[in-house]
């Protein structure tokens, strides 16, 4: 994919890249971002510790880079919902 994952929550804060648990998003046959997530339970809600563009989201630019987001946040949605049993 061209993109070398490293798994950062054994790397110092000061070293990390992208957060402690920073997973890559795959959007079609694209790595596109790595987000670092979290899951507040007691509340119900996913929090976002990080977003980070990587790859062919580094590079897309104005609406390219808003439908990416758009598609990643709609997929989060959905994550959230079946993360926490919504």
């Amino acid at each position: 994919f061209g993109y070398d994952h490293r798994f950062e929550a054994y790397v110092p804060k000061d070293r990390r890249l992208f957060g402690y648990f920073a997973l890559p998003v795959l959007v079609g046959e694209e790595i596109v971002a790595a987000l670092d997530l979290k899951t507040d339970r007691q509340n119900g809600r996913l929090l976002m510790q990080q977003w980070s563009w990587v790859g062919a989201g580094k590079s897309a630019r104005g609406a390219g880079r808003k439908d990416l987001k758009r598609r990643i946040e709609d997929e989060l949605h959905r994550f959230q919902k079946f993360q926490l049993g919504d």
